[in-house]
């Protein structure tokens, strides 16, 4: 009896029969490839930052280290703007190094929503 009764109130309860909608599912199927996409895009990015700030660390260390040396602290120490200039230039050429440089495995993917 329950049977026939579950039956009755799927019939008068459910939507209508009707064929599949091939618009709504291609763009429902758009929607998940282009978020999947985002996704791995934001992870590529985020490892990406991680290695640029280790880079810039790696850097920082390394003129920490030098200013450490007796012979550059004696130059600091006589000519600091020239010392500046210097470590200016540097840095500059650091960020322009890892700003431009794209990782060989990543391609250029352009989006659209149907």
């Amino acid at each position: 009896m329950a049977d026939e009764f579950d039956d009755f109130l799927a019939q008068a309860l459910g939507p209508p029969e009707r064929e599949a909608d091939r618009v709504f599912v291609a763009r429902v199927q758009s929607q998940i490839r282009l978020h999947e996409q985002l996704r791995a895009e934001g992870r590529g990015m985020l490892s990406m930052l991680a290695i640029q700030v280790l880079g810039i660390a790696a850097i920082a260390a390394a003129v920490f280290w030098l200013l450490r040396s007796p012979e550059i602290a004696a130059f600091a120490a006589e000519s600091p703007a020239i010392l500046l200039t210097m470590l200016l230039a540097a840095f500059s050429f650091a960020v322009l190094l890892f700003s431009t440089g794209s990782s060989p495995g990543r391609s250029r993917v352009s989006f659209s929503i149907a």
